[in-house]
């Protein structure tokens, strides 16, 4: 079977090292204990509507890709080497704006510390690298608390997404019954 990686295929990966690593790494930070404790996120989705935050159960977490980061290489005869801009979003509440603001703060933190810590993402991937972050209040009509978000976005390379000398041909038949020719002058 031919080896066909997708963008689809690293965010499970990073889903993974999440759902494995990220709650030990915030107890090992402390961020678990206090008044202002970071709860486990228990579910990683698509990037979910505004609507769908007013309902979810925070912290809410979603992972996606927007597609390449850079043009794919092509390594030895028929291998391709690609980068995937991969996005990491935690949506949490706070009890006023500074709460979420510090919350949000953190949860990227812990992200990018979690992701970073296991860049081939248990072997899904060869490497990741951290290019963005960011942070945004979600002010909702007739919500009694703010809801802040964060985006991490680091750039995931797999080696031989596609190994084209692999891949399944199909055999084209010659719909010609005879092949013609010329020789040159003198040859026979």
């Amino acid at each position: 079977m031919a080896r066909l990686v997708t963008a689809d295929d690293l965010c499970v990966g990073v889903q993974t090292v999440l759902t494995d690593h990220l709650e030990h790494l915030v107890e090992q930070l402390g961020w678990h204990e206090g008044d202002k404790p970071l709860l486990p996120v228990t579910t990683w989705t698509q990037l979910p509507t505004r609507e769908a935050l007013t309902t979810a159960t925070f912290p809410a977490g979603a992972i996606d890709s927007p597609g390449l980061a850079s043009t794919p290489s092509r390594r030895g005869r028929g291998g391709v080497d690609a980068t995937w801009r991969i996005g990491v979003g935690v949506y949490d509440r706070g009890a006023d704006h500074g709460d979420t603001a510090g919350r949000v703060r953190r949860w990227a933190a812990a992200v990018r510390a979690c992701v970073l810590q296991h860049p081939t993402l248990d072997g899904t991937a060869s490497s990741a690298t951290w290019v963005g972050e960011e942070y945004a209040e979600i002010p909702l009509r007739q919500a009694a608390r703010t809801i802040g978000g964060c985006a991490v976005a680091f750039d995931v390379t797999a080696t031989n997404v596609v190994d084209v000398d692999d891949l399944p041909t199909r055999l084209v038949e010659s719909t010609h019954l005879t092949v013609s020719g010329r020789l040159p002058a003198g040859s026979q």
